[in-house]
């Protein structure tokens, strides 16, 4: 496939929506579905993630456990100081307190995270989650770029009507902090679509405390392969729950802290029954275009 190198252009012909308190909508192209929390919403979800309730939160994901006797092959991820445009979704749905990753991505708005469908929206109970909130580069607790509440959510209907795995790919916009937006203070990395299933890759992501006590993100290098049309596979022990929505970025630059997502953590099996083998929809024109009604309702 031809490379495609997403620019903020914001399709043309479609109507606003009005913002109301946790509304959801069709966005006008009848393709995806979209989910507002209105401001004040917004400003309570950032003072009801404590400090307490972010030590207790558990992965929304279904790899609680680190699995063993992956194949002696496949490395394993290492602790890293993390990035300033990856950092844990913090959210709450009808189970309980839980938590995801995510990464900025460059928007026209400057605002859009990049996560899995199934951090943000449940099919089987038909919910948009709640209280969600975006920490760049936690660790340890700490929030050293603050804590940013999401007020925006879109999916894709696929993923809406039947949790099709091939769209198991969300967007979300946060808050302004202080008159800033997220990507003028931490950076973002660029979406890339159609690069194909061969990518060399660098994942980051936040494992559940539960096997990861020391509260610190992890990272691996290494190549994504086809798992089967539409989706790909990515190896490396490590990924437990809390590493949906981790994001999958090519070209990493250390010194930047970014590079061009080519996949997250979700899709088959919602990422993976097990910790050291993970997979991602392909992003294809259905993901850029997702990405670009994102920004027009942001």
């Amino acid at each position: 496939m031809k490379t495609t190198r997403l620019l903020c252009a914001v399709l043309a012909g479609l109507a606003p929506l009005t913002p109301l308190p946790h509304a959801s909508a069709v966005s006008a192209d009848g393709v995806h579905a979209v989910s507002f929390v209105d401001r004040a919403a917004g400003t309570h979800s950032a003072a009801y993630w404590t400090e307490r309730r972010m030590e207790t939160a558990t992965p929304v994901d279904p790899r609680l456990v680190r699995q063993a006797g992956p194949p002696d092959a496949i490395p394993s991820a290492g602790y890293t100081g993390g990035s300033r445009v990856v950092g844990a979704l913090f959210l709450s749905n009808g189970t309980g307190r839980h938590y995801c990753t995510a990464s900025v991505v460059g928007s026209a708005k400057r605002n859009l995270l990049i996560t899995a469908a199934h951090c943000l929206y449940s099919p089987s109970g038909r919910t948009w989650n709640r209280n969600i909130v975006f920490v760049p580069k936690y660790s340890r607790g700490h929030r050293p770029y603050g804590t940013w509440p999401v007020w925006l959510m879109v999916a894709d209907q696929r993923w809406i009507d039947h949790g099709d795995p091939d769209a198991d790919v969300a967007f979300a916009a946060v808050q302004e902090m202080d008159g800033r937006r997220i990507a003028d203070v931490v950076g973002a990395n660029e979406l890339l679509i159609n690069t194909g299933y061969f990518n060399r890759v660098t994942v980051i992501g936040y494992p559940s405390r539960s096997n990861n006590p020391s509260d610190r993100p992890i990272r691996c290098a290494g190549q994504t392969y086809r798992q089967a049309d539409g989706q790909l596979r990515f190896d490396c022990a490590g990924f437990t729950g809390g590493t949906s929505g981790s994001p999958w970025i090519a070209e990493y630059d250390d010194q930047a802290q970014r590079g061009y997502v080519v996949g997250v953590i979700g899709g088959y099996q919602r990422g993976g029954d097990t910790d050291w083998r993970s997979y991602s929809p392909l992003f294809d024109d259905d993901i850029g275009h997702l990405a670009v009604n994102a920004n027009d309702q942001a």
